[in-house]
């Protein structure tokens, strides 16, 4: 599962950039190189006004220009908010990008945001020109939609993000060239085109008018000052993230026959706990995200209980299935290391509730959104104590991530406990706790965290995921990381 999704990007992105590019003193550039018969005028217009491009020293744009990997990192992430005055950078793997860097706290935003990867050899090439499909990818992610993309089966790494792409209009205005390296007029066109899909298909030219940044005053998480420009103006510094070479499809790695994943077999399910409904409330349509607040409401006044969901991402057939590489199923491997972490807790006191009760079981066949809301609907009617989701992920780089909801002190409290033991255990590389807006961690009423185990598509870490003895050294880890959380001696 692709730590890019359709919910918290949208409304999110579109506040801070309300709060953050004020029309007041901010004009619009008139670039001689760019006829307004051009098909991307509108988009150079457009993110100009607002600030989030701007011109070459010789005042022109250069639409035909290359844009390397660092200056697509600065580009997109002002699109989505970036702000110096609130963003601190983080520390990245990229042993290429040092911390004086100029586009070190861009890549760094969007690494922490899961808009970039990287490379394998954990460089991040930043002075490399950005390819066609590199910036399809990162815009996809960055508008939401990258785990529907996983879904989306072709003969190369991209073809899923190119569907997606082309599904929900991002390639509007935009001729295809796979292989090819980016010039800044398609740059423009995506970032523009990403925005109009996030605010329903209009770009919005109200920006900054619409939101006045006194009322965000008092929340540390949206900025209130002006961004600050590049301070290399002859590079509109953006990127995405590394990828595998588009012109070939990966090759599969064999995964050495003593880590093969066991079989399913038909074994009895494990029986429904007592405390899980005989049926999950009818699954609803997620409601419409909205800016998220500076604490989750169950962050003030959090009583814990004993009960405790277990999330084994996906479901085995029909509509979300995960993840696929090296000859696993992310929904498989998810299940073998929930069906392991569920006797470690109930050892340790803990009433667990599982989201299927067997490997064979399907949350809701009826729509992606059907079987996210059934998973946050079921932890919320039994009143569970914490969410833990277990997934996989893709995108051919490798380490693993934990998610908590924006600004959840809690959450981040119980994703750090469980991503430490998983990196001292495991021995992944440690990408860190992240933040984001999934269904499943967005709409639960206790705290919540996605455990991103391992990447399924790199060999090294589909080893792993696929060896019975590492699916429970990271039961062991999750489990531990819930008890430290509870307070509870493990």
């Amino acid at each position: 599962m692709k730590k890019c999704r359709m919910i918290a990007a949208a409304a999110l992105a579109l506040a801070l950039l309300i709060s953050i590019f004020p029309t007041a003193g901010v004009s619009a550039r008139e670039f001689s190189d760019v006829p307004i018969t051009a098909s991307y005028y509108t988009a150079v217009d457009k993110l100009s006004n607002i600030g989030v491009i701007q011109g070459r020293e010789d005042g022109n744009f250069a639409p035909d220009a290359q844009t390397t990997r660092a200056e697509f990192c600065a580009f997109l992430s002002r699109a989505t908010g970036y702000n110096d005055g609130y963003y601190q950078a983080s520390t990245t793997p990229f042993t290429d990008v040092s911390a004086d860097y100029w586009a070190n706290s861009y890549i760094s935003y969007c690494y922490d945001r899961g808009y970039v990867n990287g490379n394998l050899d954990n460089t991040f090439a930043p002075a490399d020109p950005v390819t066609y499909e590199q910036v399809v990818k990162m815009v996809v992610c960055s508008s939401g939609a990258g785990d529907e993309s996983l879904r989306s089966v072709g003969p190369y790494w991209y073809s899923g993000y190119l569907a997606v792409a082309e599904k929900y209009g991002l390639l509007q205005d935009t001729t295809k060239a796979v292989g090819k390296d980016a010039n800044r007029a398609f740059v423009a066109q995506m970032i523009y085109n990403s925005l109009s899909f996030i605010n329903g298909g209009e770009f919005d030219d109200s920006i900054g008018t619409a939101t006045d940044a006194a009322d965000l005053s008092n929340n540390s998480a949206y900025p209130t000052a002006e961004p600050q420009k590049a301070a290399d103006t002859s590079s509109e510094e953006d990127i995405f993230a590394a990828a595998p070479e588009p012109t070939k499809a990966p090759k599969p790695t064999e995964i050495p026959k003593p880590t093969e994943a066991p079989k399913p077999t038909a074994a009895p399910p494990t029986p429904a706990p007592t405390l899980a409904p005989t049926k999950a409330p009818a699954p609803t349509q997620a409601p419409a995200q909205s800016v998220p607040q500076n604490v989750p409401v169950w962050d003030s006044a959090y009583q814990p209980n004993k009960t405790i969901v277990i999330d084994p991402g996906h479901n085995y057939s029909g509509v979300d299935t995960g993840a696929t590489g090296n000859g696993l199923r992310e929904q498989d491997i998810t299940w073998y290391i929930s069906e392991k972490v569920k006797p470690l807790l109930e050892a340790h006191g803990f009433n667990v509730v599982m989201t299927r009760n067997s490997i064979y079981d399907n949350c809701s066949t009826e729509s992606t959104s059907a079987s996210l809301a059934y998973r946050y609907n079921l932890a919320n009617n039994i009143g569970a104590s914490l969410f833990v989701s277990i997934h996989c992920n893709a995108g051919g780089s490798n380490g693993t991530e934990t998610y908590c909801y924006y600004n959840s002190g809690e959450g981040r409290k119980l994703a750090q406990q469980i991503q430490n033991y998983i990196i001292g255990s495991v021995g992944t590389v440690n990408r860190g706790v992240k933040e984001a807006g999934f269904a499943v961690i967005r709409h639960t009423t206790m705290p919540a965290v996605l455990v991103e185990t391992a990447f399924i598509d790199t060999a090294d870490d589909a080893a792993k995921l696929a060896d019975s003895a590492y699916q429970q050294k990271y039961a062991e880890s999750i489990t531990h990381g819930i008890c430290d959380y509870m307070g509870v001696a493990y």
